[in-house]
């Protein structure tokens, strides 16, 4: 229990810290010229504290946002959802072992948004991005650097992976080998318009977490790579707007991270 009080309050230090320098980073224009492809970022819209802090966040490392409302999983229905083919529990029991919870639905079902957005309008290739993801300074750069160095045919480039199974694929880049383990992450990562066009025609009825449908891109005949180092890390800030069962640890992260919020917001 000291532990866990110790780390609490280590956490919320850092979190106070940051946030104050989020704040300061409030409206503060792009400083040079965009980014040519769209950075697609993901949001609630009761989550105006995210909001402000990836559009901030990502202008102050010279990319414009195009902030897109998230399917919020406390307003989906169910019914609905099994109704329109979007969600069937015994395809995701048997795809990912266990039913998906309404916000892990909702996410999927926002990532999926942003491909058949691509489909529609012919975007050749997005960064897309989640609202609690803090990209490193020099971010553009690296991003725009990776994107020369890909192979023609690159479908998903990953900036942040919880996998070590590569192997070097060009200059800051690997190429994931899939098997054991894989590349779930769905963070921030580039994803060109074919493979925004096989995702479209191949992920519903949503079984899987966004994360773990990007780690697993591979049964679609998609390849996936990565930038190395990663670039991409996720800012402590904020409480997971994803709720679940989770340990008592995670709970209590989430109620100081809360309290952080409606006292310093």
């Amino acid at each position: 229990m000291a532990d866990l009080r110790s780390s609490l309050l280590f956490r919320a230090a850092k979190n106070y810290r940051e946030y104050r320098r989020l704040r300061a980073l409030a409206n503060r224009p792009l400083s040079v010229a965009p980014q040519s492809y769209p950075a697609y970022v993901i949001n609630l819209e009761r989550s105006p504290e995210r909001r402000l802090y990836i559009t901030s966040h990502l202008r102050s490392v010279g990319i414009e946002p195009t902030v897109l409302p998230a399917f919020d999983g406390k307003k989906l229905s169910m019914d609905e959802l099994v109704r329109d083919g979007r969600y069937n529990d015994e395809v995701s029991r048997r795809s990912f072992d266990r039913s998906l919870l309404m916000g892990e639905i909702g996410c999927s079902l926002s990532h999926l948004m942003i491909y058949q957005r691509m489909v529609r309008e012919g975007t050749p290739y997005a960064l897309v991005s989640e609202d609690d993801a803090q990209f490193a300074p020099d971010a553009r750069e690296r991003i725009e650097a990776a994107l020369k160095a890909a192979p023609p045919d690159w479908a998903i480039i990953q900036l942040r992976f919880d996998c070590r199974h590569f192997e070097p694929a060009g200059d800051g880049l690997v190429r994931f080998k899939f098997g054991n383990s894989l590349p779930a992450c769905s963070t921030a990562y580039l994803v060109s318009q074919r493979a925004a066009r096989v995702l479209t025609e191949n992920v519903l009825p949503i079984r899987y977490p966004a994360d773990s449908m990007l780690g697993r891109v591979d049964q679609w005949g998609l390849s996936a790579h990565g930038i190395w180092p990663e670039l991409v890390g996720v800012n402590n800030v904020f409480p997971s707007a994803i709720q679940g069962n989770r340990n008592s640890r995670f709970r209590a992260s989430n109620l100081v991270k809360n309290l952080l919020l409606k006292v310093l917001g």
